[in-house]
Order: structure tokens, then C-alpha cells, then sequence
């Protein structure tokens, strides 16, 4: 009965320390785990934070490019404005010539 008792203790010890190992092994690994979560959480950062900026750049050029496309066409619409203004002008003031010349005669 005694060699019984001994034996039952002498397995408790073991699975004791078997349970420590276990615990500390657990332990490493949950540790493994959140350092390998927090390198993923930095590496996305890293990636969504790259990608922002590639984006962000591909936009400025974008609105650089529209923005000289607008001044071009802007350009482009004030130099016709000009030259339809100009041949209004002329047109007008021939017009007026003829009328002075036809109502008073050349003189």
C-alpha cells in the first residue's frame, strides 16, 4: 500500500512537471504568436502606408496634369475670344465707315 502511495505521488510530481513544461511552452508560443502578430500589423502598416503615398502621388500628377490642360483650353478659348473680338471691331467699324459714307458721301 505504501509502494502504492509512493508511486501515486511519484506520478503526481511527474505530471506536475510535465504540466510546468507544458505551461512554459504554452507561454513561448503565445509570445511567438503576438511577436509574429505585431510583425504582420507593422508590415501592413508599412504596405498600407506605402500605397497611400503611391497614391497620393499618382493623384497630385494626375491634378497637375488637368490643371495645365484647363490652362491650355483657358488659353486657347481667350485667344479666340480675342480674335472674334477684334474681327466684330473691324467688322463693326467698316460697317459704320460704309453708313457715314453712304449717308454724308465721300468727301
Amino acid at each position: 500500500m505504501l509502494e502504492a502511495l509512493e508511486k501515486i505521488k511519484s506520478t503526481e510530481k511527474q505530471n506536475e512537471k510535465e504540466k510546468e513544461t507544458l505551461m512554459s511552452k504554452l507561454a513561448d508560443y503565445e509570445s511567438s504568436q503576438r511577436k509574429m502578430l505585431q510583425e504582420k500589423r507593422e508590415a501592413l502598416k508599412k504596405d498600407f502606408s506605402k500605397a497611400l503615398s503611391e497614391r497620393e502621388n499618382e493623384l497630385a500628377e494626375k491634378l497637375t496634369v488637368e490643371e495645365q490642360e484647363l490652362a491650355s483650353n483657358a488659353k486657347g478659348t481667350l485667344t479666340t475670344m480675342e480674335d472674334n473680338y477684334l474681327k466684330k471691331k473691324e467688322q463693326t467699324i467698316q460697317h459704320i465707315i460704309e453708313r457715314v459714307i453712304s449717308e454724308y458721301g465721300s468727301q
